[in-house]
């Protein structure tokens, strides 16, 4: 797994000064946590852009500032836009690399399930799982074999990939994946079942008297 790095400048603006800094394709970001106080630094928005979809919304994040200076960091935070989505503002949560983390890892299905056939779909019933890890070990997302699911058999956390240094917090009966039919489906069943002929009353014959 290759770092995570982001160039980042000291930022001198701040309040509605940092408007300045959007125009200008910068975001502001502040640094929190493991660092004697806040730190206020401004990064390219493409760069930024670029870190996230690398999986920098959950991996350690090493933020190397110029003139001098080095954070890893978490990002805890990202403002954007309501309508066009341009990123605003994030913050950076310092971590110590030898204290494990409590992190949200999104979760990927891989393969086609055994149980998929016309008139079922593939349920994902949680976008994230919650693990604890080392920084260095917290993965970008987790790859989920679903091949082996069918109705009969959900894919729960106790069914993920067991991964080094990772540790699930979730309850391991909690559901993740699972197959289910389609309205469409389950209205022509129920159809079905409505238009089945109605099972013939025998009458109960009286023995003749003798």
């Amino acid at each position: 797994m290759s770092e995570l790095k982001l160039e980042a400048e000291n930022r001198q603006l701040t309040g509605r000064k940092v408007g300045q800094l959007r125009r200008q394709g910068l975001v502001p970001v502040v640094v929190y946590g493991n660092v004697k106080e806040p730190v206020n630094l401004q990064v390219d928005a493409r760069l930024l852009e670029r870190t996230l979809h690398a999986g920098g919304d959950a991996r350690v994040v090493q933020v190397m500032v110029a003139g001098g200076g080095l954070h890893n960091v978490l990002v805890k935070n990202v403002q954007r836009e309501p309508v066009g989505h341009r990123l605003l503002h994030a913050d950076f949560y310092a971590v110590n690399m030898s204290e494990k983390q409590h992190v949200a890892v999104g979760i990927v299905a891989v393969g086609k399930p055994l149980g998929m056939a016309a008139g079922v779909m593939l349920l994902k019933l949680h976008e994230v799982i919650h693990i604890e890890a080392l920084p260095a070990d917290i993965p970008g997302e987790i790859e989920v074999d679903v091949t082996q699911l069918t109705m009969e058999r959900p894919i729960t956390v106790a069914d993920l990939p067991q991964i080094k240094g990772v540790v699930y917090v979730d309850h391991p009966e909690e559901v993740i994946f699972n197959l289910q039919m389609t309205k469409e489906e389950i209205s022509e069943e129920a159809a079905a079942v409505e238009g089945a002929p109605e099972p013939e009353v025998l009458k109960k014959v009286k023995p003749a008297e003798e």
